[in-house]
């Protein structure tokens, strides 16, 4: 059992540090199931440590259960969108259902969103680092999503990027624009 928990954790430094290498070695080891453990388990601590903050145990409870739902539908939703980009307008070989395994990899960005809360009810006088964890959290999770679509798909970093931010950012704008304009 300690074992499991210590290679778990391995893990979670790999996808941080070495993410080419670690999806890369989770792809030809057919272990991308592994990212739903890590989605669960990274969102259930997230919502758990923003309940804690109110201090309230029925909310961080609840939070925990929520931060769950949301952590799962929002990479469904990232998922289809990046994996109809990269399959159908790159020429990608990869699957939608490893993209989403993968893609679940992704949450251990959290982390640096739970040092951010830490560092806030540590002290409220560290808004600005709890802040500054929480970008570092969005920026490295972008990350992580442009190197799981190209390892899943093959395409390259570039193409990674717009599957990932670049065209739906674009399509989201345009979306605005034409509401604004209607």
């Amino acid at each position: 059992m300690l074992e499991k928990i210590l290679s778990f954790f391995d893990s979670m430094v790999l996808v941080l540090w070495e993410p080419e290498k670690f999806f890369q070695m989770v792809l030809e080891e057919g272990k991308t199931r592994l990212g739903l453990y890590f989605l669960v388990f990274f969102s259930a601590f997230l919502g758990f440590m923003t309940g804690a903050l109110l201090n309230n145990f029925a909310l961080a409870v609840g939070l925990l259960v929520l931060f769950i739902i949301l952590a799962f539908v929002k990479i469904l939703v990232w998922t289809v969108i990046s994996h109809l980009i990269a399959k159908y307008l790159f020429k990608g070989e990869g699957k939608f259902t490893t993209l989403y395994c993968v893609f679940s990899f992704t949450s251990v960005a959290f982390i640096w969103g739970v040092l951010g809360l830490a560092l806030f009810m540590a002290s409220g006088k560290l808004i600005l680092a709890a802040m500054i964890l929480w970008l570092l959290m969005v920026l490295w999770m972008v990350i992580l999503l442009v190197v799981a679509v190209d390892k899943v798909y093959k395409i390259g970093y570039g193409r990674a990027f717009l599957s990932v931010i670049g065209i739906p950012f674009l399509l989201i704008a345009l979306i605005g624009f034409l509401m604004g304009v209607l």
